[in-house]
């Protein structure tokens, strides 16, 4: 059951931490269950099953309703201009065909035609994994192969990461005068071809100054000044993004105890009500597993990012950054934070 790094120039197609089975799909429905076990395990791991598509009845008309299902179905498709958007949206409103979707997939991602399947993991650029099935297996394989990866793969990444950026990302960050900008946001433009968007990156790396925001506890959100962005949270991340703030030395995650748990109580029961469970918040302060705590600082790093996408080097300032074994913390100077009741 091994793993190898494949190409990602795809990746920006599919959500960080989500999972593709590249096979062609019968008509006969002899596959519900290796996908339906596949999508357990992903489920498990705080993952999801984004590949073979799951379609709601409106999914091929072309409506505008129809447009904004297929965004939030590949949110990064927004990152194309929107002539390209349109392009792969007419296509799909043509007729999608899983065969042939499955066999560009492949082709694109420069993966073996007559396999079975492969199993896809995207963990952005530089860190997507397939698993190749010469022939069927048991969905019980699949299965394991989920679980394989999450414990000798993903546990293994640090919640503090450092990507890696391709020689043709840097040449062509260079080529646009764009300057200390996160790499995720470069690969995904080089891979896009999009002018329009690395000319906004480029006019937002250029500014230093952050941006005031406010903390929303009566709805879990995050809201950027003068920017009409705002950054929506589940209540358990959000207690523990409040809890960050509300320590701004931050906080060494392997020590971390009594009084943050506390803190993130608190904030927990300020957005869901005093008698509301707080297990989530409880799972996360287990020092004994860091996996509850990892998913949830991923979920609030992915949010932010998806929100400031045009400048993840200003994103960067908002959420949980640090050196490993050591404190991590949000950088946000906190004149630049207000709390809403």
């Amino acid at each position: 059951m091994e793993f190898k790094k494949v190409s990602d120039r795809l990746s920006f197609f599919f959500s960080l931490h989500s999972w593709g089975l590249l096979v062609d799909m019968p008509s006969d429905g002899s596959l519900d269950k290796h996908l339906q076990v596949i999508r357990t395990a992903c489920k498990h791991w705080g993952s999801k099953l984004e590949f073979p598509f799951q379609f709601n009845a409106q999914a091929f008309s072309n409506k505008y309703e129809s447009k904004e299902y297929w965004r939030e179905k590949i949110p990064r498709i927004r990152l194309l201009h929107s002539r390209k958007q349109d392009i792969v949206l007419s296509e799909l409103f043509e007729g999608y065909d899983p065969k042939k979707a499955n066999r560009l997939l492949r082709s694109k991602m420069r993966l073996d035609q007559n396999a079975w399947a492969h199993l896809i993991y995207f963990g952005g650029p530089r860190c997507t994994f397939s698993c190749t099935f010469q022939t069927m297996p048991e969905p019980q394989e699949l299965r394991n192969a989920v679980v394989h990866f999450h414990e000798n793969h993903v546990a293994e990444i640090n919640l503090e990461s450092t990507e890696e950026q391709s020689p043709q990302a840097i040449a062509f960050s260079l080529q646009q005068g764009m300057h200390n900008v996160n790499p995720l946001n470069t690969q995904i433009l080089l891979d896009a071809n999009n002018s329009d968007s690395a000319q906004r990156l480029k006019q937002g790396a250029s500014s230093s100054s952050p941006i005031h925001i406010k903390v929303n506890h009566s709805n879990c959100s995050i809201e950027f000044q003068h920017c009409d962005i705002e950054v929506k949270l589940t209540p358990t991340c959000f207690a523990i993004y409040c809890m960050y703030l509300d320590t701004p030395e931050g906080i060494v995650n392997k020590k971390r105890g009594k009084k943050e748990k506390y803190k993130a109580i608190t904030f927990y029961r300020r957005s869901r009500g005093k008698d509301a469970s707080v297990d989530a918040i409880h799972n996360c302060f287990n020092i004994r597993d860091d996996k509850p705590l990892r998913d949830v600082l991923n979920k609030i790093k992915s949010e932010i990012i998806r929100a400031l996408s045009e400048d993840s080097d200003l994103a960067k300032m908002y959420y949980v950054t640090g050196p490993n074994g050591g404190f991590k913390r949000i950088r946000i100077p906190r004149e630049f934070v207000h709390n809403l009741n």
